[in-house]
């Protein structure tokens, strides 16, 4: 399937790394999973825009990115740079991460290298999002080639639909499906993937999300009959949800989903 963009966002992808803000820098004294480390300062640093698979009984996936990142950095130095907000409510470093290679060479961008080895996905947040059209690059580069959890059903693209997401409640999930109707109640705009609201699938966009795109609630509305994906944390409220308060939550689809008794997009 082939994306073709985002609603009310023209997407741009570039060869070179966005112009982020720089931040500290420091040597890498310990990794702790397979998107945070720790700095010989003590500062802990959180990867910006990538979700790395969770260290959890049974899957390979969590340590294996634990790993690889260890390979990357683990005792070298790195810079930190800083596309919003600088900490988050634990007091993380909430950063893109840049390993120098000497005069002349191209610093390495973590977060694009560990997404090209398929051992993390791209998980934007509204005031982190500004390097999307590489990270996504980057991603569909490792889908495409079936590496590293692109391999796993766990961590495909699902279907949105209920039957689609068991197993896959209270996790970060990117799933796709038409959207059935769109509709505002009050200050949220349901986009539901099923004719049940009450137990399909269901994204939610709070009104203080609706000036993130540029037609506001009106574009949101118009997704009514459009096949898109979506990623984020799915919840269980009245059936699957995800909360969505940022555009690059949202990819457009041009083909149509596949049939909805199958349970995950191998791509």
């Amino acid at each position: 399937m082939k994306l073709i963009g985002l609603l009310g966002l023209l997407l741009v992808v570039s060869a070179a790394a966005p112009s982020f803000e720089r931040g500290e820098t420091g040597q890498v004294r310990k990794v702790l999973d397979g998107d945070s480390f720790v700095l010989d300062s003590g500062l802990e640093v959180r990867l910006a825009s990538v979700e790395a698979p969770r260290v959890r009984p049974g899957d390979i996936w969590g340590p294996r990115a634990t790993r690889d990142l260890e390979r990357l950095i683990l005792g070298k130095k790195v810079e930190l740079r800083y596309d919003g907000l600088r900490r988050d409510r634990r007091g993380r470093a909430i950063a893109h991460v840049f390993v120098p290679q000497g005069l002349g060479k191209e610093a390495v961008w973590v977060q694009t290298t560990l997404l090209k080895s398929g051992l993390a996905r791209v998980h934007t947040y509204a005031d982190n999002r500004r390097a999307v059209g590489d990270l996504w690059q980057a991603e569909r580069e490792a889908r495409r080639a079936g590496r590293g959890v692109w391999t796993s059903g766990s961590y495909q693209v699902r279907f949105a639909t209920p039957e689609a997401l068991q197993g896959g409640l209270n996790s970060f999930q990117l799933m796709e499906g038409k959207v059935e109707k769109a509709s505002q109640r009050g200050k949220v705009i349901f986009l539901n993937f099923g004719a049940d609201e009450k137990t399909d699938v269901t994204a939610i966009v709070p009104e203080t999300a609706f000036q993130r795109w540029r037609g506001g609630a009106q574009d949101l509305l118009a997704l009514q009959g459009r096949t898109i994906r979506v990623r984020g944390y799915v919840r269980n409220s009245n059936g699957p949800s995800v909360w969505v308060d940022h555009p690059e939550q949202i990819e457009f689809i041009m083909a149509p989903a596949a049939p909805r008794q199958q349970a995950s997009v191998k791509k």
